[in-house]
């Protein structure tokens, strides 16, 4: 994946710059202390660096080089068991005047295995979308099937919940990518988003979470914009979408933006949680559905069995409860 913004670029360098000031000057730090505690260790630190300084000028006209490498390593490795000894004596870890990196996984570069960073998706995600969306006061922990009075209802709900947790859980390998809650205003779809949402943040995911209306409202403010600059909905790990259906429908932007939202998602592997009071199929001509509301097209990605799985939130309304 290639990002491409000047604000994310420059939110970049800022941010790995930071990254290796600060390890510099706790490296500096922590070796001001231990050296003044042990000045032993100094000494040694210092001739090991002469040591490997002048080992390996012995080694670019040496004949032998791989006899040579390899009584270099020993001795390189002679020296550090020496240091870790002197730290341990003193009771310091061994890794103590090691870096510590904000981001172990790529060591504060950006890159791992060839392409970015989940922190630097995460950075892209901040830049462009100021946070994440997510409520972090709504959590699993928080969830009370007591609002539930009807025991059915609790049952049912404990059901949701249990699947909800199970998917946040197992993120991003669920069997099917995209989850999409539907049912009657205020039975606890959003705060499901958000407790799913929170959950797969905590695990180290980029997550945005927005509603359809904000969705909207972000792309017809950045019509004009270079498309290098319009947000790219396809960065974060975890898109939220919430309350599908509520968006004003705009001739040639809102389906168009959102059928383009889904596909470039779907396609990309990239896992969507959407909710909406729309129902999935009615009797009554008087209720619109998801296809009615969006059309075939739309409808048809947003309901797609092989990713998507439908969940119905049928209980009852406990929006002033929670």
């Amino acid at each position: 994946m290639k990002i491409r913004s000047a604000a994310f670029n420059q939110a970049l360098k800022n941010e790995l710059n930071d990254r290796r000031l600060r390890i510099a000057r706790l490296k500096k730090e922590r070796e001001n202390e231990v050296y003044s505690r042990i000045p032993e260790l100094k000494a040694l630190d210092e001739e090991t660096k002469r040591s490997a300084y002048d080992m390996g000028k012995q080694l670019m006209g040496a004949e032998d080089a791989n006899a040579l490498s390899a009584a270099v390593h020993a001795a390189i490795e002679e020296k550090k068991r020496a240091h870790d000894r002197l730290l341990r004596e003193h009771g310091y870890p061994e890794s103590y005047l090691d870096p510590e990196y904000i981001c172990p996984d790529c060591r504060d570069t950006g890159r791992i295995d060839g392409g970015l960073c989940r922190c630097v998706t995460a950075l892209a995600v901040k830049t462009a979308f100021a946070d994440s969306g997510i409520d972090r006061e709504k959590r699993f922990e928080r969830f009370d099937l007591e609002l539930q009075k009807d025991p059915r209802n609790r049952a049912a709900m404990k059901k949701i919940l249990d699947h909800a947790i199970a998917y946040a859980d197992s993120f991003p390998e669920n069997d099917r990518s995209d989850l999409l809650y539907f049912g009657m205003p205020g039975v606890g779809k959003t705060y499901l988003l958000n407790c799913i949402g929170a959950r797969v943040l905590e695990r180290g995911y980029s997550v945005l979470k927005l509603n359809s209306y904000e969705l909207i409202q972000l792309t017809l403010d950045n019509l004009r914009a270079e498309p290098d600059e319009r947000p790219d909905f396809t960065l974060p790990e975890l898109l939220i979408i919430d309350d599908l259906g509520t968006e004003p429908m705009i001739p040639n932007i809102t389906i168009e933006t959102l059928l383009s939202i889904v596909c470039r998602r779907q396609d990309a592997g990239k896992p969507t949680l959407y909710a909406t009071n729309l129902s999935l199929t009615s009797n009554d001509p008087r209720e619109q559905t998801i296809q009615d509301f969006y059309g075939e097209r739309l409808a048809s990605r947003l309901m797609a069995p092989r990713s998507v799985k439908l969940q119905a939130v049928l209980t009852e309304n406990v929006r002033f409860s929670m």
